[in-house]
């Protein structure tokens, strides 16, 4: 089964401690129009090297948005809202 359509992909960046957030906007009819796939960035060491990689942090969100561009401003609002402020307090 299909999951959806990767649309676009967008990655925040916390100033405050580096981290690196990645949403991936995919679109299926099925599951209603858009959602997003939320990522974290994360290093692992592997006999003493460090290797970058990307932690599933929220598998399934759905959007309000039924249109591209809403759903980008909505993805940016969710990361300022959630993510910039929830590392900061």
């Amino acid at each position: 089964m299909l999951l959806g359509i990767l649309k676009e992909t967008f990655i925040f960046q916390h100033q405050d401690d580096n981290l690196f957030y990645r949403y991936e906007i995919l679109k299926n009819e099925d599951r209603g129009g858009y959602f997003v796939i939320i990522y974290l960035s994360d290093s692992r060491i592997h006999q003493s090297d460090k290797i970058p990689g990307w932690e599933i942090i929220i598998p399934f969100m759905q959007l309000k948005s039924n249109y591209l561009p809403n759903a980008r401003v909505e993805c940016e609002l969710h990361f300022n809202e959630t993510h910039k402020t929830a590392v900061l307090q």
